[in-house]
């Protein structure tokens, strides 16, 4: 006699097979035996991503001085942590960093800049320097240059840009607790003006904020509403100076369970990234 299957794998069967999962049944997984729900994502995973991953180095071109809130970063005005703190950066330097990266056989390069956004100046200074990366090194290009408009994306994506990166963070109805100085739907309307622009978009958040399992959950379930492929997973990284400093970092067995429930979550994504502060399993995607 066969036994019956569990939640866990009649979940999996039905994303294998290209359905979707509930809210309540994403929740419900938060009680699952975290030794099948890790093998059941690496199941999915081999199926839609194989046994490898994509590499995106990033480069920090704009670094401190942000005028907004958000409770978990350095680079924030609000913040007292030593971040350090410089203009936007010249071409020569960050095509000169692309270039390293490419020799080292990273396929993607990603330009990531402090501050709600760049002004029209700024964005014309990075397409000059994209326009060489993709002319000199062969590098695939990311940006992540704030709440940007629909031309200022067209522009990016002429210059040679092919994804942009904007995080949604958290869910809309903790993101008052994460940020106040720019809102979810500023967010969401980027990331719509992006998309407008005939750009791919990566987008995901944090864990470890505070938040309930209901906000990751209402995160992913968003993320799949914008029909996002590439989803970052990050682990809050505590650091002191930020409002959320205090907090104690994600335990191993939290680590992978949250992982999995974003992606789960978003499916049909097929794709994900994720950023550990300590060596977890292979994933998808790492940037």
């Amino acid at each position: 006699m066969t036994e019956p299957m569990t939640m866990i794998q009649e979940l999996k069967t039905r994303i294998l097979n290209g359905g979707m999962i509930s809210r309540e049944e994403a929740l419900a997984l938060y009680e699952a035996p975290l030794e099948e729900l890790c093998s059941a994502a690496r199941q999915i995973q081999l199926h839609f991503c194989q046994n490898r991953f994509d590499l995106c180095t990033i480069i920090n071109g704009k670094s401190g001085r942000c005028p907004e809130n958000c409770r978990f970063c350095a680079q924030s005005a609000y913040s007292s942590s030593s971040a350090e703190e410089y203009p936007l950066l010249d071409a020569d330097t960050i095509v000169q960093e692309a270039g390293r990266n490419h020799r080292q056989g990273v396929p993607r390069f990603s330009i990531v800049t402090s501050g709600r956004q760049l002004n029209d100046r700024e964005v014309d200074r990075m397409c000059l320097a994209i326009q060489r990366i993709r002319k000199e090194t062969g590098c695939l290009v990311c940006a992540s240059f704030g709440l940007l408009d629909q031309s200022q994306y067209e522009k990016l994506k002429e210059a040679g840009v092919t994804r942009i990166h904007n995080n949604l963070e958290t869910s809309r109805s903790n993101f008052p607790n994460v940020c106040t100085t720019h809102t979810f739907d500023q967010k969401l309307a980027a990331i719509k003006a992006a998309q407008a622009a005939g750009l791919t978009v990566c987008s995901g958040g944090i864990v470890g904020m505070g938040e309930t399992p209901e906000d990751q959950v209402d995160m992913a379930l968003s993320l799949r509403e914008l029909g996002i492929r590439s989803v970052p997973v990050n682990m809050l990284n505590p650091i002191p100076g930020t409002p959320l400093g205090h907090l104690a970092p994600l335990t191993g067995d939290q680590m992978p369970s949250s992982a999995w429930l974003e992606d789960g979550a978003s499916f049909p994504t097929k794709g994900g990234a994720v950023s550990f502060p300590a060596p977890m399993p292979p994933s998808p995607a790492i940037c």
